[in-house]
């Protein structure tokens, strides 16, 4: 039923007055349309931090079996000398403190990062150990370092921060499945190590 505008000269008094308490004043509508607006934005605000939270875990979940995957693949060498006789042999750092020994396969520094595949592998003297197999990292080279190649794509997420390291001309990233790391698992340093 359309409700036709009678200008309130033509309405009766008694008809003005129940027109007259139907009516809100003013404030009411704008404290209105704020609560509104305040509980749109809870709401998208919520809607937006679920969806959000759910991709973290998503994410969380394919990292996690990337690293599962990771410690899989190095699990045969937990002892040096199976990475040795698997290519890991050209030592070429030395004992770095909070990092290790650094053992690299040659055969596979190349400009691809495969899970399964670090470059390199890291021991270091812990505990009763004369060398425990700590991480791995992986490397691609960089050919000019004033003007590197874009930073590999890396483990899923953000969490995975790769480093130019300068001396060799590489991109590197540290994965620390062989020995907790305090600073987090992609972290370069460890400090559980001297």
């Amino acid at each position: 039923m359309n409700k036709l505008l009678v200008p309130t000269m033509f309405l009766t008094k008694n008809t003005q007055r129940q027109a007259t308490l139907k009516r809100k004043p003013f404030y009411t509508y704008i404290k209105m349309s704020r609560t509104r607006t305040f509980i749109f934005t809870v709401l998208i605000f919520t809607v937006c931090s679920f969806v959000t939270g759910c991709k973290k875990k998503d994410n969380d979940k394919v990292l996690d079996k990337e690293l599962n995957q990771l410690r899989y693949s190095v699990q045969p060498f937990i002892s040096i000398k199976t990475a040795l006789a698997a290519g890991y042999n050209k030592e070429v750092t030395g004992y770095r403190t909070q990092m290790g020994f650094h053992y690299l396969n040659e055969s596979l520094l190349d400009n691809k990062f495969e899970i399964s595949k670090p470059e390199l592998l890291l021991y270091a003297p812990y505990g009763n150990d004369s060398l425990k197999f700590v991480g791995a990292e992986y490397a691609t080279p960089i050919t000019d370092l004033n003007n590197p190649p874009p930073v590999p794509e890396g483990f899923t997420g953000k969490d995975d921060v790769w480093e130019i390291n300068t001396e060799f001309k590489l991109w590197t990233l540290h994965a620390w499945v062989g020995l907790d790391n305090p600073h987090g698992i992609f972290s370069p340093h460890n400090p559980k190590l001297p």
